[in-house]
């Protein structure tokens, strides 16, 4: 008999999720329609293609379980699909995407899903991560199917994103600010980590879903398509592997999370923040923790300097090398 968890979706209305086993993934090839994108029914039909030279460039191996859709993928590495010298689509701007388009997203390749369905409990998803010091409690991503990056939901619950920017994440807040036993701080951004990280560790969840912006023209938020939000509270995002120790990150990677992520906590320049300046008021009166290193004082004068997200790291899990059992970045 399958079991159900109870979703809160708005204020007042909920959803039921089924409940998913530990081992638990997305659902392969679930689409009817593969929008030009190939479908493999065996590993014999993947290998005379070149997408059997992007999966061992991206994921390190061939996929085991099949059929496999290319559709099923929302990020491509960019580097692996060219180097495979795959073919059939051409980039789309954003402003003229249709499902199934190939375009440019977070320094990559995307394929443009319209359809968004909540993950459920337990459940291994793909994700993706710059690591900024700011991000001292708590670890926010972009849920991304096909980076290779796999982190397991475990307990979780979504929220809406509304149209409204001034009223995005308010209902998570209310809700993790609830009975918690620290009082959130009102300077910004220490109190996200107050909240998302510690208020929502209190509340014993793992992760933490938002659903795509309201009203959008397209499926994603804040004007990025094909992007939306997730929180992994037990870990910190000020670390690219999460956790101090690099060796012990919960991260797994290959094909269908196979294998350990071989991952790097790389370190953080002088200039890598969220954002070059925070908005006002904070970037007269500064922001706590300082956006980037370079805006630590004294002199006070320091918070005005500009910090430069270009300069921050993304979260790799390294590929394992084809001629031992080291792995290589």
């Amino acid at each position: 008999m399958a079991r159900f968890w109870l979703v809160s979706l708005t204020l007042g209305m909920s959803v039921i999720v089924p409940l998913a086993s530990a081992d638990a993934f997305e659902s392969q090839c679930e689409s009817q329609n593969d929008y030009g994108w190939p479908r493999f029914q065996s590993v014999k039909e993947l290998q005379a293609s070149p997408w059997a030279t992007y999966f061992m460039n991206s994921y390190g191996e061939l996929p085991r379980k099949f059929p496999v859709c290319t559709f099923d993928l929302h990020m491509l590495d960019a580097k692996a699909y060219i180097k495979a010298n795959i073919t059939g689509h051409k980039l789309t701007p954003q402003n003229e995407l249709k499902v199934g388009d190939l375009f440019m997203q977070l320094d990559g390749y995307m394929i443009y899903h319209r359809e968004w369905k909540a993950l459920p409990p337990d459940t291994w998803t793909e994700i993706a991560h710059t690591a900024y010091p700011t991000e001292l409690v708590g670890y926010w991503v972009w849920r991304t199917r096909g980076s290779g990056i796999w982190y397991n939901t475990g307990k979780t619950k979504v929220f809406p994103t509304p149209s409204n920017p001034a009223q995005i994440h308010m209902e998570a807040i209310q809700f993790l600010t609830d009975g918690c036993s620290l009082k959130p701080t009102a300077k910004w951004p220490r109190s996200e980590s107050d909240i998302f990280g510690t208020c929502a560790r209190e509340k014993g969840l793992d992760t933490l879903q938002f659903e795509p912006q309201e009203g959008a023209n397209f499926t994603g938020t804040f004007g990025l398509a094909g992007l939306t939000e997730m929180v992994l509270v037990n870990i910190d995002g000020m670390y690219n592997c999460g956790v101090k120790d690099a060796s012990k990150t919960p991260f797994r990677a290959g094909w269908l999370a196979s294998r350990q992520c071989g991952c790097t906590n790389y370190e953080t320049s002088d200039s890598c923040g969220l954002m070059p300046r925070a908005s006002f008021p904070s970037s007269i009166t500064g922001t706590d923790p300082p956006l980037c290193k370079r805006q630590a004082g004294p002199p006070f004068w320091n918070r005005w300097k500009a910090c430069d997200p270009s300069t921050c790291k993304q979260t790799r899990c390294a590929l394992p090398s084809a001629t031992s059992n080291t792995l290589v970045v």
